[in-house]
């Protein structure tokens, strides 16, 4: 009997440490997930930031497509243009000749 008398505050002891050390870890965890809320919570901003975002991705889209459409529309118009050009002077020899060919009778 005298062994068993020792040996439960042994075995008191040695449970008393784990769950010391249970506790502590416990706590330890606590922290962690602690840690973990607060930088959950300093990028509670970012899911508005990229809705943001996106607006002002499809307002730029919109503006290059009619700056697009505006270039086009310029770059025709210089088009005729530059074909007016060529063919006028060439349309005003040609109407001088039929007129000089039709004066001088030939």
């Amino acid at each position: 009997m005298a062994t068993d008398d020792l040996s439960t505050p042994l075995m008191l002891g040695e449970m008393r440490g784990q769950l010391r050390e249970l506790v502590h870890t416990v706590n330890n965890l606590a922290q962690k997930f602690e840690d973990v809320a607060r930088a959950v919570d300093k990028t509670s901003h970012i899911p508005g930031a990229v809705a943001e975002s996106k607006a002002a991705i499809a307002a730029l889209d919109l503006r290059v497509t009619s700056l697009e459409a505006s270039e086009n529309r310029r770059a025709g118009a210089i088009g005729i243009s530059a074909w007016l050009v060529r063919t006028v002077p060439f349309a005003a020899l040609g109407s001088g000749f039929a007129l000089a060919w039709k004066v001088m009778g030939l």
